[in-house]
Formats: C-alpha cells, structure tokens, sequence
C-alpha cells in the first residue's frame, strides 16, 4: 500500500467522534472568514478535503448546525469540537458535497496536512500576521 493509500485517524477532544480518511487530502486552505471565525473560536481555521468516499465515522454521530441556509458544520455534542463542513453550493465547477472538508488539526496526526492557500483574508484580524508566503485571497 503505497502512502496515498494509507488511513488516517482524527477526532474531537473528548473523543467520542472518531473518522478515518483513505488517503492524504486532496487540498488545504487556511480560512479567515468570519462564520468560521466565530463557528471555530479562533482567528481561521485550516480546512482539508478529500472525496466523499474516503471519509467516514467509525466512532459517535457528528451534530450539524446549519446557521446559514446551505452550510452545514458538523461538530461534536459533548465537547463543541468543530469537525467537518459541507456546502450545498457549487465553486467553479466542484459540487462541495462531493467532499468531505474536515477540521486538518482533529487529525491524529496534523501534520499530513500541508496547506496551500489562505481564503477570506479580507475577514482576517488585524492582529494575525501571516509570515509564511502561500497565495492570499479576499475571498474563496
């Protein structure tokens, strides 16, 4: 089995939601807008996907709230962790709920997860400072 076909495990902090994913995620973003901002508690959040198919939950059921018509955060009910998002919309192209987004650092191992691009900076806090140099955008 090569490394793009390998599990990987993640979960929410009191651990009564687990999910695998097969295979490394097909992309990452750094999110700064501020629904996540607000749904997350913090400055942004770091997204991964990977098809539908290769996510599941072997552990608990994710709770959703869908505050805005269309948007659905998946979290846990015990601890409040944000786990997942899925958007009943279409972005150039890619029908979202062919994905699985998931919060990268409720992986086991967050690490695997290697972001591309920040999107929504025009929501970003002024006391956040991005040093590194990948790709910014206003929006998504």
């Amino acid at each position: 089995m090569d490394k793009t076909e390998k599990q990987y495990e993640g979960g929410c902090y009191c651990g009564n939601i687990r999910y695998v994913i097969n295979g490394l995620p097909d992309v990452s973003a750094h999110c700064h807008c501020r629904s996540c901002q607000m749904a997350l508690g913090g400055a942004f959040v770091t997204w991964a996907k990977v098809p539908i198919e290769k996510f599941s939950v072997t552990k608990g059921d994710i709770k959703i709230c869908e505050k805005s018509p269309g948007i659905k955060r998946g979290f846990c009910g015990d601890c409040g962790t944000t786990l997942t998002y899925a958007a009943e919309h279409e972005v150039e192209g890619q029908n979202w709920l062919e994905d699985a987004w998931f919060s990268a650092t409720t992986l086991d191992d967050p690490s695997i997860v290697s972001p591309s691009t920040h999107v929504f900076v025009s929501h970003q806090q002024s006391w956040i400072s991005l040093a590194d140099d990948l790709p910014r955008f206003e929006t998504f």
